[in-house]
């Protein structure tokens, strides 16, 4: 298997990553996956404290840095191309390396999410549920959202580190839904879920809260209905 190349667009936060990899004596997966937790638990309001979080102050420190690189390279190509996923060339990359062939993933490029979208294109329709069975690092559901904005966005996928990519780009796009870990074949099976930006249409503020399995169980219809009127008012008020 060929190692996947990271773009130059990415390449600041790669260096993070791997250099504060390096310099602790980490698995460069090990360091991207709890970036991911870093910044999922930054945007959970009241959650508890991560759970086995092993670095102490300073190392948090860097952390941050990498937070805020990952914050400003999404808010550069976001603003250049509608939507971006440098989590997801990061993790074909750091899946591609020498050893970890077996584990490699490449996701769908973003030219193909493009097209996809347009092939599916029609009457634009705000409120909608848009779903994603496999979402990867979540691009499908990025590229119809820069097309299709004020829907709700569900994605699932088996792997976890795959939600948490998932999580963290909707969160930085502005969508608002859920991403569910599970195997989608098995759709009783429940692993773990989060929520994304549901009070974002009304207060403009993003967040991030865990699901619980009851609610995955046990799906309110109203929270769609409340999603709909919060759309349905932001449009009265942008006219």
């Amino acid at each position: 298997m060929a190692r996947y190349e990271i773009s130059n667009e990415v390449r600041p936060l790669d260096r993070l990553i791997t250099g504060f990899a390096s310099s602790c004596g980490y698995e460069i997966q090990t360091v991207f996956n709890d970036l991911l937790r870093f910044i999922i638990h930054g945007f959970s309001p009241g959650a508890p404290p991560i759970s086995n979080w092993k670095y102490k102050r300073q190392q948090n420190a860097s952390f941050m840095e990498m937070t805020a690189e990952w914050t400003r390279i999404m808010q550069k190509q976001i603003g250049r191309s509608g939507w971006f996923d440098a989590f997801g060339e990061l993790h074909m990359a750091y899946c591609s390396k020498p050893g970890q062939q077996a584990n490699g993933q490449f996701f769908t490029p973003s030219h193909i999410c493009e097209l996809m979208v347009m092939c599916a294109a029609g009457k634009k329709e705000t409120g909608q549920r848009m779903g994603g069975p496999t979402c990867g690092s979540g691009r499908l559901l990025l590229a119809y959202h820069a097309h299709n904005p004020g829907n709700y966005l569900v994605g699932e996928d088996i792997s976890r580190t795959c939600c948490m990519m998932t999580v963290c780009n909707m969160l930085v796009h502005g969508c608002v839904g859920e991403v569910i870990c599970h195997d989608s074949l098995q759709p009783k099976a429940f692993t773990d879920g989060w929520k994304v930006n549901q009070a974002l249409p009304l207060t403009g503020i993003p967040s991030i809260r865990r699901m619980k399995e009851e609610e995955y169980r046990n799906p309110l219809p109203e929270n769609i209905g409340r999603f709909k009127e919060a759309v349905r008012i932001i449009n009265l008020l942008d006219k």
